[in-house]
């Protein structure tokens, strides 16, 4: 008889480093692309004449934090994150061509892509004051002008103010114990408590927040806002979809991930791990999908339609990407996670 053939775990691990490439090229190919386009819209709001006399007409303080937010910080941002996943694609590379030994060799760079997508969260600061002063002072300003000031405030205030105060701190702290090389325990409890964390304030908290303001009545928008928009059965699915389907999302996540966020001696399930994370590139898909066969933005010019949309939502292909990674999580057979 034949002995049985051994499984090829070399060929299972190279398909997740593949899939985890693959997710990082998309991440810096979107990154790049914004940056480009953030330079070229900064670069002519600065020698518009139109804007700077629209601007003119109101505050200086909204003029100063306008052009702050529109044309400086949004645009470094951009550019940072671009840094970011440049150096995040270099050491996903290393990793997919020199497996475990790559990764003394990518330690430090994953630091600085840390830091500067911490950075890039930083640079929120002058879009949340925009939302709350816009909110809290009741007057139309150029841009916004006659739109209702709780929009923005449960479209950019609350969003932003929750991932300048809970983002930074945990890449921060992550990127520390990466970079002083603490033990393998403390990177993979930090690494979980941030990827939950973007799930529940980057995603689900924003985008549930964008729903919420799609409910303020609005007269100028044609029957676009109001409670009536979500009693529609198309875009009832999309909402409760996101409102409870990305909760349970990050939910599963946290509860997957809190034997090792508590440090406890039991290893972590890696089809667990790869159901999360291809429940939640599912997720991205869909809004793809919904977006195009209700007509898109063109029949649907309101926030929502922004959000779940790829040509507004800069997040929105290269998250679509983890469904892939996460069902090479899935198929991975037991013994290779022993």
């Amino acid at each position: 008889m034949n002995a049985e053939k051994p499984p090829n775990l070399s060929n299972h691990r190279s398909s997740i480093r593949f899939w985890i490439l693959v997710v990082v090229a998309a991440y810096f190919t979107l990154a790049l692309y914004w940056a480009i386009t953030g330079v070229y819209w900064s670069t002519g709001l600065f020698s518009d004449q139109y804007i700077f006399h629209e601007l003119s007409k109101g505050p200086l303080w909204w003029m100063l934090l306008w052009y702050a937010s529109e044309g400086i910080f949004g645009t470094v941002g951009s550019i940072l994150r671009a840094t970011a996943g440049l150096l995040a694609l270099y050491s996903a590379v290393l990793f997919w061509r020199k497996k475990d030994s790559a990764l003394p060799l990518i330690r430090g760079k994953v630091s600085k892509a840390l830091l500067l997508e911490g950075a890039y969260f930083l640079c929120f600061i002058p879009f949340t004051i925009a939302g709350f002063a816009y909110y809290l002072t009741n007057v139309n300003l150029y841009y916004f002008d006659h739109t209702p000031g709780s929009i923005l405030l449960y479209v950019t205030g609350i969003p932003t103010l929750m991932m300048v105060v809970f983002i930074p701190p945990l890449l921060f702290n992550l990127r520390s114990h990466i970079a002083k090389g603490s033990p393998k325990e403390d990177i993979i409890k930090w690494s979980c408590l941030t990827s939950v964390a973007y799930i529940l304030v980057v995603f689900w908290l924003s985008y549930s927040m964008s729903a919420v303001g799609n409910m303020i009545p609005y007269e100028r928008s044609q029957g676009q806002y109001g409670l009536s928009f979500f009693t529609e059965p198309t875009h009832f699915v999309s909402f409760v979809l996101t409102v409870l389907g990305l909760f349970l999302i990050a939910m599963s996540g946290l509860i997957t991930t809190l034997p090792a966020i508590k440090k406890l001696p039991v290893r972590l399930s890696l089809k667990r791990i790869g159901a999360v994370t291809a429940a939640f590139g599912g997720y991205f898909l869909f809004d793809i999908l919904y977006f195009y066969l209700t007509g898109g933005y063109a029949a649907h010019p309101n926030v929502w339609y922004e959000i779940i949309g790829p040509l507004h939502n800069p997040n929105i292909l290269w998250c679509t990407t983890f469904l892939f990674l996460g069902l090479a999580l899935l198929t991975r057979r037991k013994s290779a996670e022993r």
